[in-house]
């Protein structure tokens, strides 16, 4: 029975690595589709998967209905933190087309920071010294990641900068998401918002979709379909899971790590798959840059160990 815990926190510690390496192979796998497969047919496929197979997951779990229990001012909450991640998503693949995937992923980190900074104003949270710094320092690697494009992307003169601020809008967007599921925190749980999410995604994005690509993909093709429509779900789970039985602080902080999975991912397809994926050549600048995007979201996210008691 002693083992019991220490077993429990490297499950824990296992789901969280899983869940990273499976959301830092999203966009590498779905670039590697969107000259082929249009960003809207391949948010469909995602989305019908996903409910289908959230829906077995929560059937299996045995989780009850919840709209009916739900009071009339979380119905606001729900609408937003549905649309918020709807829109996210589409925004999200969307731009994926216009930058590289290690880009993409490293912008994404925008979210999770912002979010704690509207946290602050609009819920006065605690915000110390050391996370500005960290903000800081994140800001800091963003440029010094885009060092050498930099004119070019506030030149707007470009479908790179346009992609740059497509994805950065992206992440803005999810924080409606993110505000929304803070204040629902103990009355909707994450993965039945990401149910409504994907059924009400399937049925808008029906009309645009264009289905019948899925029989001119070759086989490359349909195993990156496969792992773009499985990644964020499975990763969604797992971090879920691994929040059972790891403390959320530490579950939170890897998840700075997704970048670099994506950076690492990304340039060993380019040398598997060549002519699906391409990488950006990173300098030693951009290098360094990507690894402060890392360590100043670890600094902004890890809680103050006065205020993780109990």
């Amino acid at each position: 029975m002693s083992n019991a815990p220490a077993l429990n926190q490297k499950l824990g510690a296992t789901l969280a690595i899983i869940s990273v390496a499976f959301w830092g192979l999203l966009p590498v796998s779905s670039k590697g589709l969107l000259d082929t497969v249009d960003a809207y047919t391949l948010n469909f496929y995602r989305f019908v998967v996903a409910t289908i197979l959230l829906g077995v997951y929560l059937g299996l779990k045995g989780t009850p209905p919840i709209l009916m229990k739900l009071q009339p001012k979380h119905y606001g909450l729900m609408v937003s933190a549905v649309l918020g991640l709807l829109v996210n998503h589409v925004m999200f693949m969307d731009a994926l087309q216009y930058i590289p995937a290690g880009s993409s992923q490293i912008i994404v980190q925008l979210g999770p920071i912002t979010l704690l900074i509207v946290s602050v104003l609009l819920f006065r949270e605690a915000f110390s010294l050391r996370q500005w710094g960290g903000t800081l320092l994140f800001v800091f690697g963003l440029c010094l990641f885009f060092n050498d494009r930099l004119v070019e992307i506030f030149s707007f003169a470009s479908d790179y900068a346009f992609g740059i601020f497509y994805m950065i809008a992206a992440s803005l967007i999810w924080i409606f998401y993110g505000l929304a599921q803070k204040l629902l925190v103990g009355t909707v749980s994450p993965v039945f918002i990401l149910l409504c999410c994907y059924s009400l995604g399937a049925i808008v994005l029906f009309p645009v979709a264009d289905i019948d690509v899925i029989l001119q993909l070759n086989q490359v093709q349909l195993w990156l379909l496969a792992a773009c429509t499985l990644t964020s779900l499975i990763a969604y789970i797992c971090f879920g899971e691994s929040l059972v039985h790891w403390p959320a602080s530490k579950s939170s902080a890897l998840l700075a790590f997704i970048p670099i999975a994506t950076l690492v991912y990304e340039n060993t397809f380019t040398i598997l798959l060549p002519r699906y994926i391409s990488a950006d050549t990173l300098n030693a600048l951009s290098i360094v840059g990507a690894l402060l995007v890392v360590v100043g979201c670890l600094v902004v996210t890890r809680q103050e160990k006065s205020k993780v008691k109990g």
